[in-house]
């Protein structure tokens, strides 16, 4: 993971060792050799995930790439924070260590998530209510597309009424624990209390944000829901249509792997999407744009 950022670039050398100094932790180890359960632990695998993107966006920038509207999913929204130019790097990469641990000591053991695919959101959000609580829709990915998260009881029971009511395929996540549900309460308490003391600035570009699908740049306002993304849903197919609502029509994601890519493109099929994962797909994407 981000190896090849590393080669030959100064810059993302000495921000991985600023980020090193300020978490603490062994982030170039972890990246680079693991081993892969220490990585996909909670509070690893997010800050780690936060790094690559912000090292990406960092080269982006030095190129000319600059946003004009941001979203970030899930986790996502800090590498949003640093783009619209309210979270200073370092600052996000302290927050998501907390926000991890914190989401890592909270995680029930008896609790999970499930991908649905193949049924309306409509149609899961009436399943999830006849759970009494127990089970809730945790992320809008895309139409056909939602992910459930609730305890172990719940997910066992509502499973095969999805089933029965059409989901083509129920995909159980590889997560620790049930996340963007209630059952992140006390995860949320903690990690506010640790989020309050990292500065946050006013947002110099509109980003929408996954609690409403609507623009914030007021920095109480962010405060509060980057709190409350830890209990709520994910609201990413709104929010991709409420950028397209702002005139957006080219979609860069900027991070490991390409999962957003697809996403966008099932919520907006004609749209413009790029995705920018590592050395070779950035200098695809420059040269297209004729930048640098």
């Amino acid at each position: 993971m981000a190896r090849d950022l590393l080669e030959g670039d100064p810059g993302s050398v000495e921000f991985l060792s600023q980020a090193e100094d300020r978490l603490a932790m062994p982030l170039r180890r972890l990246m680079f050799d693991g081993p892969e359960a220490e990585l996909q632990a909670t509070e690893n695998a997010q800050p780690a995930i936060l790094f690559h993107s912000l090292a990406l966006l960092r080269r982006l920038v030095t190129n000319g790439i600059e946003p004009a509207a941001v979203a970030g999913h899930s986790v996502g929204e800090f590498a949003g924070l640093v783009a619209a130019e309210g979270l200073a790097p370092l600052d996000a990469l302290a927050a998501v260590r907390a926000r991890g641990a914190a989401m890592s000591a909270a995680a029930p053991s008896a609790s999970g998530m499930i991908a649905v695919l193949g049924l309306p959101d409509g149609t899961v959000e009436q399943v999830c209510a006849g759970s009494g609580g127990l089970v809730v829709v945790a992320n809008y990915n895309a139409p056909g597309q939602a992910v459930i998260s609730g305890s172990e009881a719940g997910l066992n029971a509502v499973s095969p009424k999805l089933q029965a009511a059409g989901a083509k395929r129920l995909v159980r996540l590889p997560v620790s624990g049930a996340f963007h549900s209630p059952l992140m309460t006390e995860a949320a308490r903690v990690f506010a209390a640790a989020w309050e003391k990292i500065p946050l600035r006013s947002l110099r570009r509109p980003q929408v944000f996954n609690a409403d699908a609507q623009v914030h740049q007021d920095s109480s306002e962010v405060r509060r829901l980057m709190v409350g993304q830890l209990t709520g849903p994910v609201r990413w197919t709104q929010s991709i249509q409420r950028l397209q609502q702002l005139g957006t029509d080219t979609y860069i994601e900027v991070g490991p792997r390409r999962t957003l890519t697809g996403l966008v493109k099932k919520i907006l099929p004609g749209a413009v999407v790029h995705n920018i994962e590592d050395v070779p797909s950035m200098t695809a994407y420059l040269k297209a744009a004729h930048v640098g």
